[in-house]
């Protein structure tokens, strides 16, 4: 509803590509003209990885800083823009940045709330060449492809979002597929949403697998992820939020609870 598009933030992109995810986009807009920026951060304590879908004893902790931007090109055009930066041990590189573009096709009216469906389309690529095998592995170093629906309904006082998606990757890095399921409130005081993220990749290899993979790259990753982020605002343009995110499970990923923050610089009217 109005209120909703006055306060929503749009943190969904402030996690790294796979690692952090919890769906690409959103179903608000941000309105012609006006920008968000945020400045986020946080740690994926890894405790467990599973290796295959074997849960195997191998821990690692993961630390981050993104840039993202959020801009309103039209009332139903946003465009979003991030830049991860990871540090795994005494390995750190940037990562993978990303552009999306958001167009809502269809908005009615049902009920006590609004209906909408957009689309929305996406590319990231490595921005540098950084390490791809072994414990501190920062990621694939694939080039990535994201396509997919996103269905919103929000009422005054609640809102659900599902989208799914396919993503086309850079051999030899295996093709996926996933969708997000969303659900929150967005008032003009204080935000909050609990999320459940599914990916699968179509085939691949395993860590520790038959055949033995000659590249991490080769791993296909899966997981089902869950998480919760909280927003408030401090001044007019300023604002802070704090998430959390856990994988449940998966297969050729870590598992461990991660800690996210950051601040919110909104400018235009």
């Amino acid at each position: 509803m109005r209120h909703s598009k006055k306060l929503f933030l749009y943190v969904l992109l402030l996690f790294t590509s796979h690692t952090f995810s919890q769906g690409r986009v959103d179903g608000f807009y941000k309105g012609k003209g006006k920008t968000e920026v945020v400045l986020g951060g946080g740690a994926q304590l890894e405790g467990n990885y599973f290796a295959g879908r074997d849960k195997v004893g191998v821990s690692r902790n993961i630390f981050y800083g993104n840039l993202f931007v959020a801009m309103g090109l039209l009332d139903q055009l946003d465009v979003y823009l991030a830049v991860p930066y990871i540090s795994i041990n005494d390995v750190m590189s940037v990562q993978d940045g990303s552009v999306f573009v958001k167009m809502k096709l269809l908005e009615r009216s049902i009920g006590a709330g609004n209906f909408s469906l957009s689309f929305a389309a996406g590319y990231s690529a490595p921005l540098a060449p950084y390490q791809t095998e072994g414990l501190n592995a920062i990621g694939q170093l694939t080039k990535m492809w994201d396509f997919r629906p996103v269905v919103h309904y929000s009422t005054d006082k609640w809102f659900g979002t599902f989208q799914a998606a396919f993503n086309p990757k850079s051999d030899p890095t295996p093709d996926a597929m996933g969708a997000a399921l969303k659900f929150g409130q967005a008032g003009a005081s204080f935000y909050w949403d609990a999320w459940y993220e599914y990916q699968y990749s179509f085939g691949g290899l395993d860590y520790r697998g038959t055949p033995t993979p000659s590249t991490f790259k080769q791993l296909g990753v899966d997981y089902h992820k869950v998480g919760v982020t909280a927003y408030k605002p401090i001044f007019e343009r300023l604002g802070a939020y704090v998430a959390f995110s856990y994988a449940l499970t998966g297969r050729n990923i870590g598992q461990g609870p991660g800690f996210h923050g950051g601040v919110v610089l909104k400018s235009g009217n």
